[in-house]
């Protein structure tokens, strides 16, 4: 794989992690501050959503790569 497309797999992964990461916060955060519940039960009830973020993401990311690594026509 070339150092371009290095640099773009890296790339990829910082915004899908960031991506997570904002979900997990604003799910969290809606959860627990307008269902009043406590904390544990704000990540119990958010985490088939981020289960579903996690999956696509990491999909993605696979699916990106594989699409990098693949040989360009001639």
């Amino acid at each position: 794989m070339s150092e371009q497309n290095i640099k773009r797999i890296k790339l990829m992964r910082f915004w899908l992690f960031g991506t997570f990461v904002l979900v997990f916060a604003a799910i969290t955060g809606y959860i627990g501050l307008f269902t009043n519940r406590d904390w544990w039960m704000a990540i119990k009830a958010g985490f088939p959503i981020w289960g579903i973020t996690g999956g696509l993401c990491i999909l993605w990311y696979i699916g990106y790569y594989w699409w990098l690594k693949r040989k360009p026509a001639k």
